[in-house]
């Protein structure tokens, strides 16, 4: 079964890599040692002719969405206890799928991190061969390639510090380190905060977008500029409480024009019109999706190949 790695005992004097603790060498050699054999597979997966590599990757494509649409379409057990055993075939599939369930996803985020690196490695490269060349604004490149190792370098120091002997005391400013104040400076400080003005920066383009939108142009235009322009007034509480006041000197409170108030108007524009538009994308996209997942899995799309 594939809990038998997670449920085998090690012996007395060893632990196994994958439960080891932060920082130890049985980690660390774990870590390694799967890394090379990472590497060593690509490698391997490289140098077959391209049409077997393209049948290889389809195949484990295949059984690794394969095992994902059983986990959610096989039928689940129920009230299941650590000591039961399967009285059939059908309850020992679903056993399977669950004990299984933590290593493959385990396994998913390693084949992640891989992702992550090869888009790392492709960056680099990207940017390298520009500065190499001294192609146009390649100084920026060379920059970005300059953060991406300080910060690589400080994130990892500030972290490591944090989990060492002294990590509890870090949480006061008085105990930091230089290389804490380093991280807090150019990641909270300089990244954070540019992050923030750029999407303060896009909200002027949401502005202008909206603007464009709202242009009388046809009666769809119309009608959707009247929409928002409800919808904007009635969350403005001065002008909600003096639209309300007119309604109420026009009638009572079981008067019909009580109907006509701003909040009463928004609540049918979003019960009636806006909520029903939104499930109907929704379950457009849900659609595309499970077309576009059933082409990943069965490996029908080409594009880039």
């Amino acid at each position: 079964m594939m809990d038998l790695l997670a449920q085998a005992t090690p012996p007395s004097d060893s632990s196994p890599f994958w439960s080891a603790p932060n920082g130890s060498s049985h980690l660390v050699i774990g870590i390694g040692a799967a890394l090379l054999l990472g590497i060593g597979l690509i490698f391997l997966l490289l140098q077959a002719p391209v049409r077997s590599r393209r049948w290889i990757v389809a195949l484990f494509t295949f059984l690794a969405g394969g095992y994902y649409v059983l986990y959610f379409f096989w039928p689940t057990a129920i009230d299941r206890q650590p000591n039961d055993l399967p009285r059939n075939p059908m309850e020992g599939v679903t056993f399977w799928i669950s004990d299984a369930f933590p290593i493959v996803s385990t396994f998913t985020n390693v084949l992640a991190g891989f992702l992550l690196g090869l888009g790392i490695y492709s960056l680099w490269r990207v940017h390298g061969r520009r500065i190499v060349k001294q192609q146009k604004d390649w100084f920026f490149s060379f920059v970005l390639l300059a953060s991406s190792v300080m910060m690589a370098f400080i994130g990892y120091a500030d972290w490591h510090s944090r989990q060492g002997l002294n990590g509890p005391l870090l949480a006061n400013k008085a105990n930091w380190h230089p290389i804490n104040y380093a991280f807090d400076f150019f990641f909270e400080g300089g990244l954070q905060q540019m992050d923030a003005a750029m999407f303060s920066i896009i909200a002027f383009f949401i502005l202008s977008a909206a603007y464009r939108a709202f242009r009388i142009r046809s009666v769809e235009a119309t009608v959707l500029l009247a929409t928002a322009l409800v919808v904007i007034l009635s969350l403005m509480g001065v002008i909600t409480n003096a639209w309300q006041s007119g309604i109420n000197h026009l009638g009572g409170p079981d008067a019909f024009v009580q109907n006509f108030s701003l909040d009463t108007i928004r609540t049918w524009l979003t019960n009636t019109v806006q909520t029903p538009s939104i499930r109907g994308i929704d379950f457009g996209i849900g659609i595309g999706s499970l077309a576009m997942g059933l082409r990943l899995w069965l490996s029908l799309e080409r594009t880039g190949s």
